[in-house]
């Protein structure tokens, strides 16, 4: 599966309100633990003051990620900025490979 970290900001202050009571919701009801299958939540961080937040997750493809970000587009715009990632071991692992390009 692929490392993403996913930045979202709100539109609007009224609609991180109501999205902030739904996602407080999802959390009561243990719905951010669920298993989805090809995808894996790892982090969550928000930072209310200015409307924006960050999420650290690991999928099988961008497509996953959509369809679990939906619903928080469709309802409360949130525009999210989707990027792959590399942890350290793999930074590390790619560094050391020899370049694809080279001549033998």
């Amino acid at each position: 599966m692929q490392l993403y970290v996913i930045n979202w900001s709100f539109q609007n202050s009224e609609d991180q309100l109501f999205a902030t009571k739904e996602f407080l919701e999802f959390m009561k009801a243990n719905k951010l633990n669920q298993f989805i299958e090809g995808f894996e939540l790892i982090f969550i961080a928000h930072t209310p003051q200015d409307g924006t937040g960050s999420l650290i997750c690991k999928a099988q493809n961008t497509t996953t990620i959509f369809n679990i970000l939906n619903m928080w587009r469709e309802n409360f715009s949130i525009t999210f900025n989707i990027k792959p990632a590399l942890t350290s071991e793999e930074l590390l692992s790619l560094d050391s490979e020899k370049d694809f390009w080279a001549k033998d």
